[in-house]
């Protein structure tokens, strides 16, 4: 799923953080048969029944309570027989058995019901009329639990309780009607309505059922998967036919890349069916939400529905045990958002994304969700927030830099296929990949799933000694914390080492707590030592590399920063972090000096004699921006400079253009070294 609006979380009642129970824990649904049998357009009413299968789980039962919002319920029956002995109370028809019934016992309850469906406050999910077109979107943000299969049709409505489904939509001629799994009949009722008939093969839960009908055509291909040929079903509005074609040009080659990573294609078919207005996408299982918008016949808008077709694997293939594991599903589609990327341009578009992500994460996050939270956990009024959502991939991308390549995707697609059409939590996750790749995953899950903030790591120091065949080179790095209280153990912190010649070698600490001091044989004397110069960890830092060949402005968008080379007369490797963190003030400056920034940088990489080049270092002090100030002074800040850590902050003379509130400050000479903001007392 993926919201394009602004929601603001704050709304939500402080008395909503608390779930409502569910149901599946004593009766389970095995199979829906919903029938629409009227949905009018013009007053925004459905007509219908709903047939479900349910299992008893324990007994003996006397009742069964079955989820349904707004609708009114008319009649009951249990199995072919009417029965007077239900009641309806908010969100919950509540049938009386004719006798009890005992665990594994299969009754068959069918209700007629009819009226204005569900919409959730946001705006966002229910059941939706607009002009031509009524859809149904499977969760609500403000709604809690978040489940809305309760919208449309009555039902056990929660992430755990899987079912099979035959769902029949009556409609207009002139309109189609799609739900999710594979299309049985379309019949022609001879009176200008049809119903269509649409089957599943593969369980899912209530919020990935769908209904959608309106003006479409359709534009149908084939994908030659891992297992089978699996039929592609985009219904679009008839003017974005010719445009569907470049809108989903990468399609089967996403698909490649998902099943390559994931396992075959878990569905019965690729679908995806547009959606009006401002509505947003959804998952639905073979049937994709997409909004109209996304048409728009250029690969600009791809990453929208790469991410929505990932939910095929993490989210209905894999359902997410409750909302508080809800990273399984919206984090790992928005980390395939890149993945994708890696597969079509290239690794350096991946590390790109997950840059530009993740400054985005560090930005605003604990602005827009409040403060900092812990991926798991997280109260539901945050269950589709920033943190979810953006770190969530951030984390699923530093796992795959934690466990290496081969035992990330082994593990993922191993795990994909142990809970196959069942529900996982991130506990079953932690689980089941700590045991197929006899890593200790615990310190890693401890550390950035259910802690909330970021660790940030750095190279405090570097020494160097001759030693035999080599050199001795002995580092010190350092730990600190953003948002958080708690160390993360057992890191794994590459180290990049380079001469002048830009000869390197990447090796690993391993390491707990605020520090470490480790001593690497080397064939070469550093000249750098770079922490994470490959990006696998996404902490309280963004860094961009660049190679400037010429003289000429380099932007280093990601870390606030512009080079603008002036003299190159060789290659050199710029490496500009934007730590998100205040400065380190252990060795401060002269008195009447003060550091003011929530945030410094570190210049490092191999400057070749006689290159100069100056340095521009933005800030923006308005509310929810970055690299900020912690005051607002009469005059714009300055720069302070230290070579590294251990050495004291100097004024810089730069060139500052701006106010107290926005701007950016040059220094003349870059050199390597941290630099900060300050100001006087």
């Amino acid at each position: 799923m993926f919201y394009t609006h602004n929601t603001s979380f704050a709304q939500f009642p402080a008395n909503e953080n608390k779930a409502k129970p569910v149901y599946s824990d004593t009766v389970e649904a095995t199979h829906y048969d919903i029938h629409l049998t009227s949905i009018h357009q013009t007053n925004k009413t459905i007509e219908g029944y709903t047939t479900v299968s349910l299992l008893a789980k324990t007994g003996p039962l006397s009742a069964v309570r079955l989820e349904l919002a707004s609708l009114k319920a008319d009649s009951v029956f249990i199995g072919a027989k009417r029965t007077a002995e239900f009641s309806q109370v908010p969100n919950q028809v509540i049938i009386t058995l004719p006798r009890p019934i005992d665990s594994g016992e299969k009754i068959k309850v069918t209700v007629y019901y009819h009226g204005h469906p569900f919409v959730d406050p946001s705006g966002w999910g229910g059941f939706h009329f607009s002009g031509d077109y009524a859809l149904n979107l499977g969760v609500g943000f403000d709604a809690i639990p978040h489940n809305l299969g309760k919208a449309w049709f009555p039902c056990i409505d929660d992430f755990r309780d899987r079912a099979l489904y035959d769902v029949y939509l009556t409609t207009t001629n002139n309109k189609k009607a799609i739900s999710g799994g594979r299309l049985i009949e379309v019949h022609d009722h001879g009176n200008n309505t049809s119903t269509w008939h649409w089957q599943t093969d593969f369980t899912i839960p209530t919020y990935l059922a769908s209904a959608t009908i309106g003006k479409y055509e359709l534009v149908g291909d084939t994908f030659s998967g891992q297992q089978n040929r699996v039929p592609i079903t985009i219904y679009c509005r008839p003017s974005d036919t010719a445009k569907t074609a470049g809108t989903f040009v990468h399609l089967r080659q996403i698909l490649q890349i998902f099943e390559k990573y994931f396992g075959p294609y878990p569905f019965e078919r690729v679908g995806f069916t547009g959606s009006p207005g401002g509505l947003g996408a959804m998952e639905h299982a073979s049937n994709i939400t997409y909004p109209f918008r996304g048409w728009t016949g250029t690969t600009d808008q791809e990453w929208w529905y790469a991410h929505e077709l990932s939910h095929m694997w993490f989210g209905d293939k894999v359902t997410c045990a409750s909302a508080e594991d809800m990273w399984l599903n919206e984090g790992w589609a928005v980390w395939c958002e890149s993945l994708f990327r890696e597969g079509i341009y290239g690794t350096k578009a991946y590390r790109d994304n997950m840059r530009s992500k993740l400054k985005d994460v560090l930005q605003s996050a604990h602005i827009t969700d409040g403060g900092y939270y812990a991926l798991y956990g997280i109260p539901q009024t945050l269950t589709y927030s920033t943190t979810v959502y953006q770190k969530g991939g951030q984390v699923a991308h530093t796992l795959r830099g934690y466990m290496g390549d081969s035992l990330f995707f082994g593990g993922i697609k191993a795990y994909l296929n142990q809970y196959a059409y069942q529900y996982a939590s991130t506990q079953d996750l932690e689980i089941f990949l700590e045991k197929y790749s006899g890593i200790n995953l615990e310190p890693f899950f401890e550390a950035w799933v259910y802690q909330p903030g970021f660790p940030h790591f750095s190279v405090d120091s570097v020494t160097t000694h001759k030693g035999k065949n080599g050199y001795n080179v002995t580092v010190f790095v350092r730990q600190r914390l953003l948002g958080r209280t708690q160390y993360a153990n057992n890191n794994h912190l590459e180290i990049t080492f380079m001469d002048k010649k830009w000869h390197s070698v990447t090796d690993t600490i391993i390491f707990s707590g605020p520090n470490c001091i480790k001593t690497f044989h080397l064939p070469f004397v550093p000249d750098v030592a770079m922490a994470d110069m490959n990006e696998k960890i996404s902490d309280a830092t963004t860094d961009e590399v660049k190679i400037i060949t010429r003289p000429g402005q380099v932007d280093f968008a990601q870390a606030f920063c512009t080079v603008i080379a002036e003299k190159v007369p060789d290659s050199a490797l710029v490496r500009i972090t934007n730590n998100w963190i205040v400065p380190d003030t252990a060795q401060l400056l002269e008195p009447g000096l003060q550091i003011i920034g929530t945030q410094y940088w570190t210049v490092e990489g191999i400057f070749p004699k006689r290159f100069s080049a100056k340095a521009k270092f933005e800030y923006n002090n308005s509310a929810g921006y970055y690299p900020a100030i912690s005051a607002t002074p009469a005059i714009p800040p300055f720069l302070l400079y230290r070579q590294g850590a251990g050495h004291p902050w100097k004024q810089l003379n730069g060139l500052t253009e701006g106010s107290g509130k926005m701007g950016t400050v040059t220094t003349a000479n870059l050199k390597p070294g941290e630099y900060a903001f300050g100001a006087r007392k």
